[in-house]
């Protein structure tokens, strides 16, 4: 049988909302008191917030019991048509939002210890949140997981961003096959499932093979339900992060390692583009904080890089033979936000190497490395950026190329050798 969790889910939504059951601590009321406490609340500046009459109406409970409940809250509830508007201060704002944030993390401490393969996404702006778990899941859980953790997103995002227009897409995982058990957009849809569900998230899905092809490229052998709990977190960790970069950018990464993250290091997958080289090594990096998981990468900072190189390419050119020269620039900050435009120079912290052929520029060499300090003054002020030359005979000029130019870099092969760079003050020194 089916189960029908739209009406079930609206009388949890009633208790975290009216009352804060669901939440397991409930904070001090702080409209109560004696008349002094009221006069000085009354005194502070203060905001009105609309709880919207659809999650009212989710909830199926009375409008005039919300009202009652909220005022021992709130410096004042009132009811505008089927909307209840609550007027807090600041800190009974925190005090409600830190409320909901403790029963979400509360209830996700549970999933882990239950199953450490159980775990739940939450969208940073309120729009999703993705459940990943099994049929075996404790019933009491379940219901804590999909109605007081969902109800608590819910209520959070519309104190925090003041927008009473919640919409959660709320979508349910295997955590064994990563296939879509069933997903609805709350509160316009139902989210109907049973055990039809359940077993057709076991069949092979698109999902599933990726989760294959993760273990094999993690080298893990056999079939994802013999893994130790460990593994599969591992595995579930490194999916969910690749997931999130690939809809990023809109292409296939391959995998090179993964660290879950200690007290010392932060948790970190490595891939590369399989529209680029190997050596395009991409960082992401997953941090929890407050219920929700965060991701960011470096990989704008490769996307930026031929563009930057070519900007130096041009100046380079002016005074070098351009098939004398190979130019690798390593981004160190201002790649993220601007990768889908052109770099400017003076707002891009880089290194570059420029490897020369000793047969074919020596004699601009000098010339050359007279010109660089004005570049770097007239297009790089404000941010630490190097150009180092490096010039070789040609036979060890051939064999660098971009994969291995930094183990080169050791070597004993250079004629001549020059660091230049600026400082984020503007001093330009000369090695």
């Amino acid at each position: 049988m089916k189960r029908f969790y739209r009406p079930v889910l609206a009388g949890m939504a009633a208790a975290v909302i009216s009352v804060c059951s669901a939440c397991g601590a409930i904070p001090e009321k702080n409209h109560g008191g004696n008349s002094g406490d009221r006069k000085d609340a009354a005194d502070e500046k203060t905001e009105e917030i609309t709880i919207p009459a659809s999650l009212i109406k989710f909830s199926s409970l009375d409008l005039q019991d919300n009202i009652e409940a909220f005022s021992d809250y709130c410096t004042s509830v009132r009811q505008d048509g089927d909307d209840m508007i609550i007027e807090v201060t600041t800190e009974q704002k925190e005090t409600l939002i830190q409320m909901h944030e403790d029963n979400i993390r509360e209830v996700m401490d549970d999933m882990v210890e239950a199953d450490p393969s159980y775990s739940c996404e939450l969208d940073e702006d309120y729009s999703r949140v993705v459940y990943r778990y099994d049929e075996n899941i404790d019933g009491i859980l379940q219901a804590k997981v999909l109605l007081s953790l969902t109800t608590s997103y819910a209520l959070k995002g519309i104190m925090e961003t003041g927008n009473p227009d919640w919409h959660i897409h709320a979508e349910i995982i295997n955590c064994h096959t990563g296939a879509t058990v069933v997903e609805g957009t709350l509160p316009d849809e139902a989210i109907n499932f049973g055990p039809d569900e359940w077993e057709k998230s076991y069949v092979s899905t698109g999902e599933d093979e990726l989760q294959k092809e993760i273990m094999r490229e993690t080298g893990l052998p056999g079939e994802y339900s013999a893994l130790t709990d460990t593994q599969k977190s591992a595995v579930t960790s490194i999916e969910d992060m690749l997931t999130w970069l690939e809809e990023k950018y809109q292409q296939k990464f391959h995998y090179v390692s993964y660290a879950p993250g200690d007290a010392i290091e932060q948790e970190h997958l490595k891939v590369y583009p399989e529209q680029g080289d190997e050596s395009d090594i991409v960082t992401v990096y997953r941090t929890y904080e407050n219920g929700l998981y965060r991701y960011e990468d470096d990989y704008g900072a490769i996307l930026m890089r031929p563009v930057y190189e070519e900007q130096v390419r041009a100046f380079a050119e002016q005074y070098l033979p351009a098939e004398g020269i190979k130019i690798y620039t390593e981004i160190k900050n201002g790649g993220s936000s601007a990768a889908d435009a052109e770099p400017v120079l003076n707002e891009v912290s880089a290194v570059t190497y420029i490897f020369m052929d000793d047969a074919l520029c020596s004699e601009q060499y000098e010339t050359f490395l007279e010109a660089v300090p004005d570049w770097l003054i007239e297009n790089c002020q404000g941010v630490p950026t190097g150009l180092y030359l490096r010039m070789t005979e040609s036979e060890a000029w051939l064999q660098i190329d971009r994969s291995d130019y930094e183990d080169k870099l050791r070597e004993d092969v250079y004629t001549k050798e020059a660091e230049c760079a600026i400082s984020g003050n503007g001093k330009v020194t000369v090695y």
